[in-house]
């Protein structure tokens, strides 16, 4: 098997006719929870706050609350690359009160880790849409004496086992970038995980690591504020929010692909009427101009997908990261 066969490959999804009549159809069904919500909605963050699911459940949350006629909070529950957080919410009550919005990691890449889980991710989850798709990005401190790909890979060659990276968590869609890398560079680099992209930021900020892979969202700031610099994007094409900055592939890495997703779900079983208010919520907030541009600003690409798109997305790549054991066997 070539290295290529591990990249983290990224796909549109559209959101066509008959997704939509799937909506119309939740819509038909008896309006048992006319009267959602009730009560204050909380969204887990399985993640340190900072991070890009984070800081997209905070974008949205107040145009939720305006739709629906009811406070929205965020509850950051991290720990175990987004494991603990996504296991609260699969023992939740199912009325849609309780929320997820979470990342690849917690769903579809810990099952094959080979980790203990107190949830079954294709069964124990009602998807409300797939929000955005994220480039993940290389960023170091800037003392580190590099300026390019090319002269990172170079100072990793030079001293073999001394070079740190942070990541979201173990076996995170972050941490796998990271070791599809050194798997197609051949470097000794040492992984150091943290709990969620907000936490390994202010490590790599602070020079008890050199460098991390993560969001592009979550990093940005400190990049344009200079306290992160940006060596590569994961993606197959520079991205609009940091046109200066090459491709890993382009920088030196031929081949080389990462990228990863933010979605929101509910427990499963909770109420068809309840899921269509959801998912017209999101969508409508997805669509307002002020979240857009914070999105595309920060390089994400919006998605807002139904909840049988995102249901299709969850189970196409649980079957792609099944394939990928062997090489989370070594990045555990």
């Amino acid at each position: 098997m070539t290295a290529t066969t591990f990249l983290v490959t990224r796909r549109t999804v559209a959101c066509g006719l008959a997704s939509i009549s799937g909506i119309a159809a939740l819509r038909a069904a008896p309006a048992a929870a006319q009267a959602y919500p009730v009560r204050p909605v909380r969204i887990v963050v399985p993640f340190a706050p900072g991070g890009g699911a984070d800081l997209i459940a905070r974008l949205i949350a107040p145009h939720l609350q305006q739709r629906l006629d009811q406070s929205f909070f965020i509850d950051n529950r991290a720990g175990a690359a987004g494991r603990i957080g996504a296991g609260a919410v699969a023992k939740s009550e199912a009325d849609g009160h309780t929320l997820l919005m979470t990342t690849e990691s917690s769903l579809v890449i810990a099952p094959h880790i080979g980790v203990a889980m107190a949830y079954d991710p294709l069964r124990d989850f009602a998807p409300v849409s797939l929000l955005t798709r994220n480039e993940i990005v290389l960023a170091i401190n800037p003392a580190v004496p590099a300026n390019t790909l090319m002269d990172y890979i170079a100072l990793a060659r030079a001293r073999p086992g001394q070079q740190l990276y942070a990541s979201s968590g173990a076996g995170g869609p972050n941490h796998l970038a990271g070791e599809i890398f050194k798997q197609m560079t051949g470097l000794n680099i040492v992984h150091v995980p943290y709990q969620g992209t907000g936490a390994a930021i202010p490590a790599v900020i602070s020079g008890q690591v050199g460098a991390m892979w993560g969001f592009m969202p979550g990093l940005l700031p400190h990049i344009r504020g200079g306290t992160l610099k940006a060596l590569a994007i994961g993606g197959t094409r520079r991205s609009a929010a940091l046109p200066d900055v090459p491709t890993v592939a382009e920088a030196g890495v031929p081949g080389y692909e990462a990228s990863s997703w933010i979605g929101l779900l509910a427990p499963a079983g909770t109420p068809a009427p309840v899921m269509a208010k959801l998912w017209d919520a999101v969508h409508a907030a997805m669509q307002e101009p002020t979240v857009r541009e914070v999105l595309l600003r920060d390089g994400s690409d919006i998605v807002a997908g139904t909840p049988e798109q995102f249901r299709r997305v969850i189970e196409e790549d649980y079957a792609k990261y099944a394939k990928l054991a062997g090489l989370f066997a070594t990045a555990k």
